[in-house]
């Protein structure tokens, strides 16, 4: 009896937890997205993606010594479908205040945090609420729905991470035909 009653809490208590927190049930919105622009202070890295956020904590603890605000994003500049692990290159970091005052810019140049500029002009928008790690899992499958649609993705891969636990990616895409030049 103390075995089927442990089965019975756990097993739902399993799946409500892979439901509400992780969102490994989740589903992905993708909507067209116009003129995404971003500065994020961040650090550099290369090799498995999952490590990126790394960059993302000492980024977000040194805005707030100096009490910053500190928004998350991640920025992928590889496919991770065609690029091998230890040759993928992303950053961690933060979009903050327009603003930032010399002392904190100085510290930020010190702990080696560079201003990535982040532009693009026409692409996606995937919004899901999952944790970080499997929210991109669940995009990476819905990039490969827009390159199977005929679209050709155009890198970096932004992720920015809310409070709430939503996560909103963006990318840049167009159709191939528009992006070869014209004949004269």
């Amino acid at each position: 009896m103390l075995i089927i009653g442990a089965f019975t809490v756990t097993v739902p208590g399993f799946f409500l937890f892979s439901y509400l927190y992780l969102g490994v049930f989740s589903g992905v919105e993708r909507s067209d997205k116009q003129n995404f622009s971003a500065v994020v202070y961040a650090g550099e890295h290369r090799g498995d993606y999952n490590k990126t956020g790394e960059q993302v904590v000492k980024t977000q603890r040194l805005l707030q010594s100096f009490a910053m605000p500190c928004e998350p994003v991640l920025i992928y500049f590889d496919s991770a479908i065609t690029v091998g692990k230890p040759y993928l290159k992303s950053a961690g970091g933060c979009i903050t205040e327009k603003n930032i005052p010399p002392h904190v810019l100085t510290a930020l140049n010190r702990e080696n945090r560079i201003p990535v500029k982040i532009h693009i002009e026409a692409g996606y928008k995937f919004s899901v609420y999952a944790q970080t790690a499997i929210a991109l899992r669940k995009v990476w499958t819905e990039i490969a729905r827009v390159t199977d649609s005929g679209k050709e993705v155009k890198y970096p891969l932004v992720q920015v991470v809310h409070e709430s636990g939503q996560n909103d990616f963006f990318i840049g895409a167009v159709n191939p035909e528009s992006s070869r030049p014209s004949r004269p």
